[in-house]
Protein backbone atom coordinates (compact mmCIF):
# COMPACT_ATOMS: atom_id res chain seq x y z
CA UNK A 1 0.00 0.00 0.00
CA UNK A 2 1.46 3.11 -0.96
CA UNK A 3 1.76 5.73 1.97
CA UNK A 4 0.01 8.99 1.80
CA UNK A 5 2.50 11.52 2.97
CA UNK A 6 0.40 15.02 4.78
CA UNK A 7 0.77 18.05 2.96
CA UNK A 8 2.96 20.41 4.53
CA UNK A 9 0.29 23.05 4.41
CA UNK A 10 -2.40 21.10 6.09
CA UNK A 11 -0.41 20.69 9.14
CA UNK A 12 0.26 23.94 9.21
CA UNK A 13 -3.66 24.81 8.81
CA UNK A 14 -4.49 22.31 11.56
CA UNK A 15 -2.06 24.11 13.87
CA UNK A 16 -3.81 27.37 13.00
CA UNK A 17 -7.02 25.79 13.88
CA UNK A 18 -6.14 24.60 16.78
CA UNK A 19 -4.86 27.90 18.28
CA UNK A 20 -8.32 29.87 16.96
CA UNK A 21 -10.04 27.35 18.85
CA UNK A 22 -8.07 28.13 22.24
CA UNK A 23 -8.52 31.32 21.41
CA UNK A 24 -12.23 31.52 21.12
CA UNK A 25 -12.13 29.13 24.23
CA UNK A 26 -10.39 31.87 26.48
CA UNK A 27 -12.51 34.89 24.99
CA UNK A 28 -15.81 32.23 25.70
CA UNK A 29 -14.32 31.39 29.03
CA UNK A 30 -13.94 35.93 30.02
CA UNK A 31 -17.17 36.28 28.44
CA UNK A 32 -18.89 34.07 30.98
CA UNK A 33 -17.27 35.43 34.01
CA UNK A 34 -17.93 38.98 32.90
CA UNK A 35 -21.75 38.16 32.17
CA UNK A 36 -22.76 35.51 33.47
CA UNK A 37 -23.38 31.40 32.76
CA UNK A 38 -26.83 32.09 30.57
CA UNK A 39 -25.11 34.34 28.23
CA UNK A 40 -25.51 34.27 24.25
CA UNK A 41 -23.88 33.33 21.17
CA UNK A 42 -23.85 36.89 19.82
CA UNK A 43 -22.45 38.02 23.50
CA UNK A 44 -19.53 36.10 23.26
CA UNK A 45 -18.91 36.23 19.39
CA UNK A 46 -18.91 39.70 20.17
CA UNK A 47 -16.43 39.35 23.32
CA UNK A 48 -13.96 37.39 20.79
CA UNK A 49 -14.02 40.33 18.31
CA UNK A 50 -16.20 38.04 15.67
CA UNK A 51 -19.16 36.61 14.39
CA UNK A 52 -21.34 33.57 15.27
CA UNK A 53 -20.42 32.13 12.17
CA UNK A 54 -16.73 31.99 12.74
CA UNK A 55 -18.21 29.95 16.51
CA UNK A 56 -20.04 27.95 13.94
CA UNK A 57 -17.05 27.45 11.89
CA UNK A 58 -14.71 26.25 14.35
CA UNK A 59 -17.36 24.22 17.26
CA UNK A 60 -20.42 23.34 14.92
CA UNK A 61 -22.66 24.85 17.35
CA UNK A 62 -23.08 26.73 20.44
CA UNK A 63 -23.03 22.37 21.98
CA UNK A 64 -19.45 21.90 20.19
CA UNK A 65 -18.15 24.92 22.26
CA UNK A 66 -20.19 24.36 25.16
CA UNK A 67 -17.89 20.62 25.15
CA UNK A 68 -14.72 22.68 24.51
CA UNK A 69 -14.87 25.28 27.53
CA UNK A 70 -15.65 22.11 29.89
CA UNK A 71 -12.87 20.33 28.87
CA UNK A 72 -10.93 23.43 29.71
CA UNK A 73 -12.50 24.03 33.15
CA UNK A 74 -11.80 19.95 33.44
CA UNK A 75 -8.24 20.35 32.96
CA UNK A 76 -8.34 23.37 35.12
CA UNK A 77 -10.00 21.60 38.15
CA UNK A 78 -7.83 18.18 37.49
CA UNK A 79 -4.45 20.08 37.64
CA UNK A 80 -5.33 21.24 41.03
CA UNK A 81 -6.54 18.10 42.67
CA UNK A 82 -3.57 16.47 41.68
CA UNK A 83 -1.38 19.03 42.70
CA UNK A 84 -2.97 18.53 46.26
CA UNK A 85 -2.78 14.99 45.87
CA UNK A 86 0.68 15.50 45.10
CA UNK A 87 1.64 17.16 48.25
CA UNK A 88 -0.68 15.78 50.80
CA UNK A 89 0.80 13.33 53.81
CA UNK A 90 0.73 9.99 51.97
CA UNK A 91 -0.79 8.13 54.87
CA UNK A 92 -3.09 10.90 56.35
CA UNK A 93 -6.82 10.07 54.57
CA UNK A 94 -8.54 12.30 56.71
CA UNK A 95 -5.94 15.21 55.79
CA UNK A 96 -6.60 13.87 52.06
CA UNK A 97 -9.85 14.17 52.12
CA UNK A 98 -10.24 17.44 53.88
CA UNK A 99 -8.02 18.86 51.34
CA UNK A 100 -9.36 17.28 48.34
CA UNK A 101 -12.91 18.99 49.40
CA UNK A 102 -11.08 22.10 50.24
CA UNK A 103 -9.58 22.34 46.77
CA UNK A 104 -12.63 21.65 44.66
CA UNK A 105 -14.63 23.92 46.42
CA UNK A 106 -12.11 26.56 46.01
CA UNK A 107 -11.49 26.14 42.26
CA UNK A 108 -15.43 26.27 42.06
CA UNK A 109 -15.30 29.52 44.04
CA UNK A 110 -13.28 31.34 42.22
CA UNK A 111 -15.26 30.75 39.04
CA UNK A 112 -18.62 30.50 40.00
CA UNK A 113 -20.38 31.52 36.90
CA UNK A 114 -18.04 29.13 34.94
CA UNK A 115 -18.58 26.27 36.92
CA UNK A 116 -22.92 27.11 36.29
CA UNK A 117 -22.10 27.11 32.78
CA UNK A 118 -20.58 23.50 32.68
CA UNK A 119 -23.58 22.57 34.60
CA UNK A 120 -25.94 23.84 32.11
CA UNK A 121 -25.43 20.72 29.28
CA UNK A 122 -27.30 21.97 25.64
CA UNK A 123 -29.73 19.82 24.27
CA UNK A 124 -27.77 17.81 21.40
CA UNK A 125 -29.28 14.33 21.71
CA UNK A 126 -26.54 12.70 19.43
CA UNK A 127 -23.51 13.51 21.75
CA UNK A 128 -23.41 11.60 25.60
CA UNK A 129 -20.37 13.12 25.61
CA UNK A 130 -21.25 16.21 26.94
CA UNK A 131 -22.33 15.31 30.63
CA UNK A 132 -20.37 17.41 32.51
CA UNK A 133 -20.97 16.03 35.95
CA UNK A 134 -20.10 12.49 34.80
CA UNK A 135 -17.27 12.98 32.62
CA UNK A 136 -15.34 15.00 35.78
CA UNK A 137 -16.26 12.86 38.18
CA UNK A 138 -15.26 9.57 36.72
CA UNK A 139 -11.58 11.65 35.24
CA UNK A 140 -11.36 12.63 38.89
CA UNK A 141 -12.27 9.71 40.59
CA UNK A 142 -10.27 7.45 38.71
CA UNK A 143 -7.26 9.74 39.47
CA UNK A 144 -8.13 9.53 43.31
CA UNK A 145 -8.09 5.91 42.91
CA UNK A 146 -4.63 5.42 42.04
CA UNK A 147 -3.82 7.58 45.04
CA UNK A 148 -6.12 5.89 47.59
CA UNK A 149 -5.21 2.72 46.15
CA UNK A 150 -1.33 3.82 47.04
CA UNK A 151 -2.00 4.89 50.51
CA UNK A 152 -3.80 1.20 51.10
CA UNK A 153 -0.94 -0.14 50.27
CA UNK A 154 1.99 1.67 52.05
CA UNK A 155 -0.62 0.57 55.41
CA UNK A 156 -0.51 -2.78 54.52
CA UNK A 157 -3.97 -3.31 52.99
CA UNK A 158 -5.35 -4.47 49.94
CA UNK A 159 -6.05 -1.77 47.60
CA UNK A 160 -9.35 -3.10 46.13
CA UNK A 161 -11.59 -0.55 47.62
CA UNK A 162 -9.86 2.29 46.46
CA UNK A 163 -11.79 3.00 43.42
CA UNK A 164 -15.07 2.61 45.07
CA UNK A 165 -13.88 4.77 47.73
CA UNK A 166 -12.91 7.91 45.36
CA UNK A 167 -15.94 7.77 43.06
CA UNK A 168 -17.74 7.61 46.44
CA UNK A 169 -15.86 10.93 47.45
CA UNK A 170 -15.83 12.91 44.58
CA UNK A 171 -19.36 12.14 43.82
CA UNK A 172 -20.22 13.16 47.04
CA UNK A 173 -17.58 16.31 47.29
CA UNK A 174 -19.22 17.50 43.59
CA UNK A 175 -22.72 16.94 44.85
CA UNK A 176 -21.78 18.96 48.03
CA UNK A 177 -20.13 21.52 45.62
CA UNK A 178 -23.29 21.85 43.53
CA UNK A 179 -25.78 22.48 46.35
CA UNK A 180 -23.29 25.06 47.68
CA UNK A 181 -23.25 26.57 44.83
CA UNK A 182 -26.85 26.88 44.64
CA UNK A 183 -27.30 28.43 48.27
CA UNK A 184 -27.75 31.90 49.14
CA UNK A 185 -26.59 33.09 51.39
CA UNK A 186 -23.98 30.80 50.67
CA UNK A 187 -22.12 29.19 53.61
CA UNK A 188 -18.04 29.64 54.31
CA UNK A 189 -16.32 26.93 52.53
CA UNK A 190 -14.36 26.21 55.51
CA UNK A 191 -17.68 25.19 56.87
CA UNK A 192 -18.39 22.66 53.84
CA UNK A 193 -15.28 21.43 54.21
CA UNK A 194 -15.41 20.60 57.74
CA UNK A 195 -18.73 18.92 57.26
CA UNK A 196 -17.94 16.86 54.57
CA UNK A 197 -14.36 15.97 56.47
CA UNK A 198 -16.53 15.04 59.29
CA UNK A 199 -18.35 12.48 57.33
CA UNK A 200 -15.83 10.60 55.64
CA UNK A 201 -12.76 10.86 58.19
CA UNK A 202 -14.64 8.64 60.10
CA UNK A 203 -15.66 6.24 57.68
CA UNK A 204 -11.81 5.90 56.35
CA UNK A 205 -10.67 5.26 59.97
CA UNK A 206 -13.12 2.86 60.85
CA UNK A 207 -12.18 1.08 57.37
CA UNK A 208 -8.76 1.03 57.34
CA UNK A 209 -8.98 -0.75 61.10
CA UNK A 210 -10.37 -3.70 59.16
Amino acid sequence: MTEVKQDGRDTRWESHRAKRREELVSHALRAIRSQGAGIGMEEIAARAGTSKTVIYRHFGDRAGLYAAVVASVHAYIHEGLTATLEDSEAADLTALVAELADTYLRLVEQDPEIYRFTLHRPARADDDSLDPAGSLTAMISEHIGVALGERLVLAGRDAAPAETWAHGLVGFIRAAADHWMATDPRPPRDTVVAQITDLFAPAFTEAMRH
